[in-house]
């Protein structure tokens, strides 16, 4: 949960970019420039709900990958910005929370024992067990007195179960029992769990990542070198395959009526396997997007391929072999500005985005009888 002092003091939000947005299609520009702040600064200009947000995404991305994430936050959240579970009992199995504090100011030893409370509090009352490990992540990290503490684990114990004796009002309407089951808990709870996250390197794992791309720009990282033509047919290629079947059997009569009869037709074989070649190059820039920009980036780069086609492709055609030829060669003359994909899409990706169209029957080679 985070307060309202969360917001960024006045001076380091003159000129700050609008509200970052989470998902959307990225363009050149984005990816090219960048924002104007540094990725530590734009951190600093967002509200805390859009930190509890870049939280719960960059837990998304640590490794080993948690069974499941999930943002809480809000009333009732029992204490939990965060929470990732290492397995499918979630709070009854291990568990990890991630506390999203976007103050004004460097966190203080209080603020830590407002939240510890919450924590064991929600231990006592059953919401669930204690967490394997307890993170504050702040933009302005910890103050110079809580990071000794933290550094420190009995003396952060200490710290807390003194506050508590004294009577300081951690949480509000703390009755006597719940007070002394918490104490009680803290007293048998080992602190170390309790724990700071650093910013930078927060950022500096998330970079070549689609949601460091996303939200500071910058280079997109190398694709990957393509991986081999599986020589067996996978179950996603068998609609644009059926297609390039009807087009072969068109073209080659008799010779041809299932896809083990194009497979080996001298013609038919060499024209499909390119076309196979094409498809898992898309696929593979499909999966590069998503991995470092986003997948709505792709669906765009695909409906451009569409809109740049479909008039050549509704033209009249002696055949459905014409029809196909006409529209791969279309994609490749297309002329992409805007899209952040754009510098690294292939000739061969632009002709395998044509045929996940026909997979999905957008493009349609032989026309219906």
């Amino acid at each position: 949960m985070s307060l309202p002092e969360g917001r960024l003091a006045a001076e380091a939000t003159q000129g700050a970019p609008s509200a970052v947005t989470r998902v959307g299609v990225l363009t050149v520009a984005d990816v090219a420039a960048g924002r104007r702040l540094t990725p530590r600064q734009v951190i600093l200009t967002y509200e805390p709900d859009q930190w509890e947000e870049f939280v719960e995404e960059w837990v998304l991305t640590l490794a080993p990958k948690y069974a499941k994430v999930e943002r809480l936050g809000g009333a009732n959240d029992h204490g939990v910005d965060v929470a990732a579970f290492a397995t499918s009992r979630g709070y009854e199995g291990e568990w990890d929370c991630y506390q999203c504090k976007h103050y004004a100011k460097p966190l203080t030893p209080r603020d830590a024992y407002i939240e510890i409370a919450k924590i064991l509090k929600g231990v006592t009352e059953n919401h669930y067990i204690l967490p394997r490990k307890y993170r504050f992540v702040a933009p302005r990290g910890c103050g110079t007195q809580l990071s000794n503490k933290i550094n420190h684990p009995t003396q952060l114990r200490a710290g807390f179960i003194k506050q508590l004796d004294e009577g300081a009002a951690l949480l509000p309407g703390l009755d006597s029992v719940t007070k002394a089951k918490i104490r009680d808990l803290a007293t048998r709870t080992d602190f170390s769990i309790f724990n700071t996250e650093n910013l930078k390197e927060v950022l500096d794992s998330l970079v070549g990542t689609s949601l460091y791309t996303r939200e500071f720009g910058g280079r997109l990282p190398p694709r990957p070198d393509a991986l081999p033509l599986p020589d067996e047919i996978h179950p996603r290629e068998n609609r644009y395959l059926e297609q390039l079947v009807e087009v072969h059997r068109e073209r080659h009569g008799d010779q041809i009526s299932t896809t083990a009869d194009a497979l080996q037709h001298p013609e038919a074989r060499t024209h499909i396997r390119r076309q196979r070649v094409a498809f898992y190059g898309a696929e593979a820039l499909r999966t590069f997007s998503r991995d470092s920009v986003s997948e709505e980036t792709f669906n765009s780069l695909q409906n451009e391929i569409l809109e740049g086609v479909v008039e050549i492709h509704d033209g009249s055609h002696n055949s459905g072999f014409d029809r196909l030829g006409a529209v791969l060669q279309a994609s490749m003359n297309l002329n992409f500005t805007s899209n952040a994909l754009t510098h690294v899409v292939t000739t061969v990706d632009r002709k395998g985005m044509c045929h996940q169209l026909a997979n999905e029957d957008k493009l349609r080679w032989c026309k219906p009888t």
